[in-house]
């Protein structure tokens, strides 16, 4: 893995702390979004990752098997200098247990339901994250 294990960058020390209680909630919800410079998770609104550009993806087997904090803390550390430009932009991770991944991306929070799945489609995703009902909201894209 890129970057071995060098710690997530001074900006985001909050959400380093929690790591590893991150990858449990992954395991256990099926994901999270989280702001990485407070370590706070956002209650309302729908989480659209911004673009597949900026997504990677981690194999659940080992990211649940203890990889998942040195994952976290590299996908930080070479998206920082977007997170330092955009504070709106969170730290997100989907469990696809399908697949047997877990993506971790770069996350929007869309007030507005419409808009949100409007981002979504934008973006190519199959769904957007309703973070109030802590549900998938369908974007109408099927699986390709």
């Amino acid at each position: 893995m890129p970057g071995g294990d060098r710690a997530a960058p001074q900006g985001f020390l909050a959400v380093e702390a929690c790591l590893g209680g991150l990858v449990e909630q992954a395991q256990r919800t099926g994901g999270f979004t989280v702001d990485p410079r407070r370590g706070s998770a956002p209650s309302s609104g729908y989480a659209v990752a911004t673009g597949r550009s900026s997504a990677q993806v981690e194999p659940a087997a080992s990211f649940f098997a203890g990889d998942g904090p040195r994952a976290l803390q590299a996908y930080l550390r070479d998206h920082t200098d977007v997170l330092g430009r955009d504070p709106e932009l969170m730290l997100g991770a989907w469990y696809d247990r399908d697949g047997g991944r877990v993506v971790l991306s770069l996350v929007r929070v869309v007030p507005d339901r419409t808009e949100a799945v409007r981002c979504g489609l934008s973006q190519r995703q199959r769904s957007v994250y309703d973070l109030s009902a802590r549900r998938e909201v369908p974007t109408g894209l099927s699986a390709s």
